[in-house]
């Protein structure tokens, strides 16, 4: 199950393999890339409704997205020792999530390594 205070919101989560290689990228041609930034995402913007059926669609495991209040993303984060910062960060990323600050997919990946980035699916059978 995953869980956490993201409602319907969607994020256009990048795969590491992907800021991997655009750092590779930007790193081996610095003057290519300088005053340059660029905002990696995915290929798509991903409920973690969506999330969940595509894990369990690729991996035959069964997955499911509990929609948290934040009282009970907090609690429920607390089972592990952190500072509050942590709490705070953990949790607030699925509230940006929720608020619609994570959407916005980008073709910056694919700028930078001419191909499409990779989607959670390839991701996953990889």
């Amino acid at each position: 199950m995953i869980r956490g205070p993201a409602g319907d919101g969607r994020v256009a989560a990048v795969s590491r393999a992907d800021v991997a290689a655009c750092a590779t990228t930007v790193l081996t041609a610095p003057e290519q890339h300088r005053d340059a930034t660029y905002d990696l995402t995915g290929p798509d913007a991903l409920t973690f409704t969506e999330i969940a059926e595509t894990i369990t669609a690729v991996t035959g495991r069964p997955v499911t997205y509990h929609d948290e209040t934040v009282e009970e993303a907090y609690e429920s984060r607390q089972r592990w020792a952190a500072e509050q910062w942590q709490y705070d960060a953990w949790v607030s990323t699925y509230t940006a999530i929720r608020g619609g600050e994570l959407e916005r997919v980008t073709d910056h990946v694919e700028r930078l390594l001419g191909r499409p980035p990779l989607g959670l699916a390839d991701v996953l059978r990889s």
